[in-house]
């Protein structure tokens, strides 16, 4: 992850969600919503189709929604290996209620020493960490 990123991550994992990364991009706030929304759709597909969906995404992108679904630290998930086509497996509950809300004192955003506003709340659909950056998969294939 570049230098500039790194500094964006350390602004975020303190609560400081609406800082934009240097060059401009998604505050924080706005990526952690994107997390929710699309694991929200992703379980309400899977509950329609018997339950496995595929879907593709970037490292920085996978890195956050892996830190808020498992909430650690974002100053930790920026250090997540994520290599090129690997595959993270989750497994979400699809029933109807089955959330967990993240709170202004979630370790995601800092936990004590956080600084986004009290009030702070993301509700996720109950969702467990299977595998993450699997690479089985890649073994012989040459990517640049």
């Amino acid at each position: 992850m570049k230098a500039g990123m790194m500094k964006t991550w350390g602004l975020w994992s303190l609560g400081n969600i609406d800082v934009r990364p240097d060059g401009g991009g998604e505050n924080a706030r706005e990526v952690l919503a994107r997390v929710s929304s699309a694991l929200q759709t992703l379980s309400q597909t899977a509950s329609q189709n018997g339950g496995s969906i595929f879907a593709v995404s970037h490292s920085t992108y996978l890195r956050m929604l892996l830190a808020a679904i498992t909430d650690t630290s974002l100053a930790e998930a920026a250090l997540f290996e994520q290599k090129n086509g690997c595959i993270n497996v989750l497994d979400i509950d699809t029933r109807p209620g089955a959330t967990v809300t993240l709170t202004s004192n979630c370790k995601l955003l800092g936990g004590p020493l956080s600084n986004v506003e009290k009030d702070f709340k993301l509700e996720l659909p109950i969702t467990s960490l299977v595998r993450m950056n699997e690479v089985r998969h890649l073994e012989g294939v040459n990517l640049v």
